[in-house]
Parts: C-alpha cells; sequence; structure tokens
C-alpha cells in the first residue's frame, strides 16, 4: 500500500515538474513570482469603512428626506421627483430566513437586494412608491434635472432644500402630515404649480 502511494506521488511530481519546462509553466511560474514581489498600497484611511458606516446612519434614520426621481424609458416622458421618508427598501429584504444556514446582515434582515426597492412618502404607509422596473436616483440632496439638451446639469435646488430640512424637522416632531404638505408645496412651487 505504501509502494502505491509513493508512486503516486512520485508520478505527480513528475507531472508537475514536466509542466512548468513547457512555456506556458514557465509563463505561470514568472506570474507567480512577479505577484509574490509586487509591492501594494496598504490603505491608511479606511474609507472604505467610513461609508458603509455613512450609509447605514443614513439608512437608520427614520425622518431622513430621500429624493428620488424617477426616469420613464420613453425619453419624452416627464421625470417624476418624490421624496421618501427614511430609506428605499429591496424587495428581497425579509425578516425571517428560509434557509438555517443564513445570517442575517447588518440591519437584522435576511436576503439581498432585489430588483425592486420600495419606500414610503412623510405620510407614511398610505403614501407608498415603487420603483420596479424604472431607472432611479435618489439623494438627500434635492437636485433639479433637465434633459432637453445634451448635457446634464445637476444642482442643488434652494427651494426643495430648504423644505426637505423643514420636512425632517416636522417628522422629528412627530407630524408626518404637515412634513408632507411642506415637500408637496415646493415640488409644486419649484414646477410651476403643475
Amino acid at each position: 500500500m505504501n509502494k502505491r502511494k509513493i508512486l503516486v506521488i512520485a508520478l505527480v511530481v513528475f507531472v508537475l515538474l514536466l509542466t512548468a519546462c513547457t512555456p506556458q509553466g514557465q509563463a505561470q511560474q514568472e506570474a507567480i513570482n512577479r505577484a509574490a514581489n509586487r509591492e501594494y498600497y496598504i490603505p491608511q484611511n479606511d474609507v472604505e469603512a467610513r461609508n458603509y458606516n455613512w450609509r447605514l446612519e443614513i439608512a437608520d434614520d427614520p425622518s431622513l428626506i430621500l429624493w428620488c426621481t424617477f426616469f420613464p424609458q420613453n425619453p419624452s416622458s416627464p421625470m417624476i421627483t418624490v421624496p421618501i421618508m427614511g430609506k428605499l427598501t429591496s424587495g428581497g429584504k425579509r425578516p425571517f430566513s428560509g434557509d438555517v444556514n443564513l445570517n442575517p446582515a447588518s440591519d437584522g434582515m435576511y436576503g439581498s437586494s432585489g430588483e425592486y426597492r420600495y419606500g414610503f412618502g412623510p405620510s407614511g404607509k398610505f403614501e407608498y412608491y415603487d420603483f420596479y422596473g424604472v431607472e432611479t436616483f435618489c439623494t438627500t440632496v434635492p437636485l433639479t434635472f433637465q434633459r432637453e439638451k445634451t448635457i446634464i446639469v445637476m444642482e442643488k435646488d434652494p427651494i426643495l432644500t430648504a423644505a426637505g430640512q423643514q420636512a425632517q424637522q416636522a417628522l422629528q416632531a412627530g407630524d408626518p402630515d404637515l412634513a408632507n404638505q411642506i415637500l408637496l408645496d415646493a415640488i409644486n412651487q419649484v414646477q410651476g404649480g403643475q
């Protein structure tokens, strides 16, 4: 039995030595040597963790106003911007796991971000927005979009920015109706009373 193991080991070593002598084997060994001797930058500032934590802090603030703009596939259709209270939630997220081997994510939920996302306006559960099948851009800074020119211009909108801050204060004070009215008035003002 031991002779058989020794024979198998010797055969494997022979094959490895034989392949190392080929141009492909030599090229592979050179690549391994270059990778082993390469110097790599070691991050000093932990920006990745900072960004991750900031994203979690934003997602955990129930009074946050997130401005989400829908971009319909038809370029002649108008873009629609709506305020979302708190955060967008992924359709694939669930409070329970169907698999005993899964651990919850940092938000305590199971599953991955699905292909649709949804959120609620400042009025709460009766102001539901579903982002399924629509290109969406969301930000905590309200922006003004235009697509009449070939150059895309994005700038902070002072009316929506002020309204977002006032609505956030209203939500913190427990008045979602006031928050919703502030945002609706600001959107109407920006859109010219449409």
